[in-house]
């Protein structure tokens, strides 16, 4: 299994790179000029959403700092075991639904405290791709259609999320 991850992550983004690239010659676009664009917009997204990933990352960590993070492990964390899930994860599934960034931060977090290739940190990297700032996202697409009543949408997005970081932890134990 390590050796098929190894080979698939070694082509994957130049293979990627390469269907871009001849899509672009079939359509007769200028890549170049396409990527420099979206570059440009994104360090402009950069400047914007800066001073937003600071806030959240010090409020993440003086929650933290205050022990709110411990308690909660300490409280939870005979749910999260029998799922597989490390109390560890915690912070980054309580955030995650709400924000982004401090997600962002609260990964840092658990990178540097874990090391890039443990359990904790591999589990939190698969949680962080097969997961969504849901209350973002729905206060955004259903606020641009002016609906009001989300029914069942959170309920199942949570439900959702929390299956997304059970099969992280699975797929972190089956991968690596």
């Amino acid at each position: 299994m390590n050796t098929l991850s190894g080979i698939i992550s070694l082509i994957a983004l130049p293979l990627f790179m390469a269907v871009i690239l001849i899509l672009a010659l079939i359509r007769k676009v200028d890549a170049y000029q396409c990527f420099a664009e979206g570059a440009r917009g994104g360090i402009g997204l950069c400047i914007r959403t800066l001073p937003h990933i600071i806030a959240m990352m010090v409020a993440a960590r003086i929650f933290e700092a205050a022990g709110g993070f411990a308690l909660l492990s300490k409280i939870f964390s005979f749910v999260l075991e029998p799922f597989g899930i490390p109390a560890a994860l915690l912070p980054l599934i309580v955030t995650r639904p709400f924000s982004g960034s401090g997600a962002l931060g609260i990964l840092a977090g658990i990178l540097s405290a874990f090391g890039p290739d443990s359990f904790e940190a591999r589990a939190a990297c698969l949680y962080m791709g097969s997961s969504e700032t849901l209350f973002y996202v729905v206060s955004l697409y259903f606020g641009s259609v002016h609906i009001q009543k989300t029914r069942y949408t959170i309920p199942i997005a949570l439900a959702a999320d929390f299956a997304g970081v059970f099969f992280a932890c699975l797929f972190a134990n089956l991968l690596f």
